[in-house]
């Protein structure tokens, strides 16, 4: 009987040690976001252009998004339309980039961030090094991290020329994200709208 016991026992204990062994499944989620213009905001004066951080993917690095379990949603799936005709039709606000993506696993924290760049390629002069870059109107990364919540995090960068050279304005943030709602960051001059949801698999 005991012997019985016993072998019936040890399939028991191999079928949960397989299961408790089983890689976890990856979760998936969704980001759709807008950054936009405030054409009206005040009260920063703004500073001398800073060059943003070079290490995000470019929207055209296919293998570098595939690398990191980013997919990028074309414009048809677009899932905040309403959203941008609403900014398109303010006085106040002009829509400068609306994206979409897919991410598995997002970190906790320095994971990859999507390369965001809008307009025509300014050349920038820094008296400091004395060297030369280009820098677009719009320019920076974004974000999406996993640690106990969600989180999209911002490094953006709006540079318009000013007198002999250029002046700079910066909507760095970091924001809790809670699933399927709108949130919106902002900045002195650049705002975003984002919703992040979980993919079903």
């Amino acid at each position: 009987m005991e012997n019985m016991k016993h072998r019936v026992r040890a399939p028991l204990f191999a079928l949960a040690l397989a299961f408790f062994s089983l890689p976890a499944l990856a979760e998936t989620y969704r980001v759709d976001l807008i950054v936009f213009l405030d054409r009206y905001a005040s009260g920063e004066s703004g500073h001398a252009p800073v060059a943003p951080a070079e290490n995000a993917i470019a929207l055209d690095d296919s293998a570098a998004l595939t690398a990191a379990g980013i997919t990028l949603l074309p414009d048809a799936e677009f899932g905040l339309q309403q959203q941008w005709t609403q900014l398109r039709n303010a006085a106040r606000f002009q829509p400068l980039i609306r994206l979409a993506w897919t991410q598995k696993d997002p970190p906790s924290d320095r994971g990859p961030a999507l390369k965001l760049r809008q307009g025509q390629l300014l050349d920038v002069f820094d008296p400091l090094t004395a060297s030369a870059y280009t820098l677009a109107p719009v320019d920076g990364s974004v974000a999406l991290l996993l640690n106990r919540y969600l989180q999209v995090d911002a490094d953006l960068r709006y540079t318009v020329p000013s007198g002999d050279g250029f002046v700079q304005y910066e909507l760095r943030e970091r924001r809790r994200m809670r699933r399927d709602e709108l949130h919106h960051l902002d900045s002195a001059k650049l705002g975003i709208v984002a919703k992040v949801s979980r993919v079903d698999r």
